[in-house]
């Protein structure tokens, strides 16, 4: 077969095999791409009156296992659960609706006036309202334990170690919004909220940010995928639970921020 043949021969045999992927995923619209692209999620079948669950679908545009309400648990008590379960579990459409013009993040039964009253649906606010996670030491320095566990799991999926962990080196239960929505409500400016929240630095502000953070002596961290969350802005921590002094900054300061208010917008935006 000479180079020519081949060649043709090489297209219309890559040709065949897209037509062929194409039907097979017109066919089987359960599977789709995870986040890792060498990894097939499989969507799995209902439990519930609600259908398959389309819940993987969403993996397309949003990394849910990173920065959403765990997925994939099971319920203390399926039985009562006021919302569908899918194989038993909580998905994605556990608690959002697939309508994106529907409510505010597409809540079930949305919109809401204070989001966590849907939180409050399936969490005790009475048992949140006994915890306050920013009280960590007790009197001779040591971490508190609430419910016979650190408080930092409160908020860490593994108790942080403060000689060694940098913000890279931590993990948390839940995306860091969803930790601090369980007490805290949205911010009152809801422009400042929008113009922040979840919004990625271009690059040219990062570079600005490492600087600042190199001049100043402070952390200023971001979610995965380099995004604005609460915590980039406010330290949550009491003072003297982080060793490291550039993290450590703003912990039991007014309002919690991690430097002055005439000065912590000057970390992210150059207005010189």
């Amino acid at each position: 077969m000479n180079k020519e043949k081949f060649t043709r021969w090489h297209l219309l045999t890559l040709g065949c095999l897209t037509v062929l992927f194409i039907v097979f995923l017109s066919g089987n619209p359960g599977v789709v791409r995870a986040q890792d692209p060498s990894v097939l999620v499989q969507s799995l079948p209902s439990s519930s009156p609600t259908g398959t669950d389309s819940s993987p679908k969403c993996l397309g545009c949003h990394k849910y296992r990173e920065n959403h309400h765990p997925v994939d648990i099971v319920p203390a008590q399926p039985a009562n659960y006021p919302f569908p379960l899918y194989n038993g579990k909580i998905m994605c459409l556990t608690c959002h609706i697939e309508d994106h013009l529907g409510s505010v993040n597409l809540l079930r039964g949305g919109p809401y006036l204070d989001e966590r009253e849907f939180c409050f649906k399936c969490h005790s606010e009475g048992n949140y309202a006994k915890i306050d996670p920013h009280i960590m030491l007790d009197g001779h320095g040591n971490i508190l334990n609430v419910n016979g566990r650190p408080v930092c799991l409160f908020c860490h999926l593994v108790k942080p170690n403060p000689a060694t962990d940098r913000t890279g080196d931590v993990l948390f239960r839940a995306d860091v919004a969803f930790l601090c929505w369980r007490c805290h409500p949205s911010m009152a400016n809801p422009l400042f909220f929008k113009e922040h929240f979840l919004v990625t630095p271009s690059m040219e502000m990062r570079r600005y940010i490492n600087e600042q953070e190199q001049r100043l002596q402070v952390t200023i961290p971001l979610v995965p995928r380099d995004r604005i969350t609460c915590s980039t802005c406010h330290n949550p921590h009491q003072k003297g639970v982080i060793i490291y002094s550039p993290s450590a900054s703003g912990a039991d300061a007014l309002h919690r921020l991690r430097l002055p208010a005439d000065e912590i917008c000057i970390v992210c935006h150059n207005v010189m």
